[in-house]
């Protein structure tokens, strides 16, 4: 046999197995100028979230206690408050009203701007206070920051300076850790509270320890919590400034609106 006879046996199958692919394929095929071409598929734009966004809240509370100092008499509350926020710049309004009085004896207006990097935040802001129907309670304002870092136990702490009727500042710092649970998110925190020179007072008036459940049903939040606020005698804080421990149950329900 011919080596060119070899050869062609060699290349015979090769050659087949083109043909049979190229007529698999077909033809490509002619665009048709009387026929409009047809544009290409495009994915559709992601939405962007707006940059306006707003909340409210209501809390029961079984007294006032502020800074572990008791200004319901042990009578409970309810503290509405409502957020509205563009972008960083938020504002917000938070109400004491005194169910035993049936009045609303506080309110709090405050503007403040909010920085996040990770899980650090960062928030400065300015608070007008205003006290109708408590007698001898002049306005107030106050400036503040607050500072706070997500972690295993994660740490807090804000500083209020009060440039009008209280005259002075007051702080806490607080540790807090979050475990997710079937039925909602645990939470265990303290607080230690400060104060210099606030309302012509300088010490320690309480520690704070609570328990908090977060459990969210069609987009409302539901917080039952329960504190205990310890005291002890120091700086100003003692004789007839003497703070009493106590307890503090609360139902907090929330909403983004």
């Amino acid at each position: 046999m011919s080596q060119s006879a070899v050869l062609f046996r060699l290349l015979a199958p090769l050659v087949a197995l083109a043909i049979g692919a190229t007529a698999e394929a077909g033809p490509e095929p002619v665009p048709n100028p009387d026929q409009p071409a047809q544009p290409a598929a495009t994915e559709p734009e992601p939405e962007h979230a707006s940059p306006f966004s707003a909340s409210g809240s209501l809390a029961f509370n079984s007294r006032y206690l502020f800074q572990g100092i008791d200004y319901s008499a042990g009578k409970p509350v309810l503290n509405p408050e409502l957020d509205a926020a563009a972008g960083p710049i938020a504002a917000r309004v938070w109400v004491n009203h005194d169910l035993d009085q049936n009045v609303a004896n506080e309110f709090d207006l405050s503007v403040f701007h909010e920085w996040s990097l990770k899980k650090a935040s960062l928030a400065t802001g300015y608070t007008y206070l205003k006290y109708p129907h408590r007698e001898g309670w002049d306005p107030s304002q106050e400036l503040y920051i607050e500072m706070s870092h997500e972690g295993v136990v994660s740490p807090s702490l804000s500083v209020h300076y009060d440039f009008d009727a209280g005259d002075g500042s007051y702080s806490t710092l607080g540790f807090s850790r979050s475990v997710e649970r079937p039925f909602g998110t645990l939470s265990f925190g303290t607080n230690l509270f400060y104060q210099d020179h606030y309302y012509g007072l300088t010490g320690i008036p309480s520690n704070e320890w609570n328990v908090r459940l977060t459990k969210t049903v069609h987009k409302v939040s539901f917080t039952p919590s329960m504190s205990r606020f310890v005291t002890w005698t120091n700086g100003d804080f003692r004789d007839e400034n003497a703070v009493k421990s106590a307890w503090l149950f609360s139902l907090q329900v929330a909403r983004d609106l």
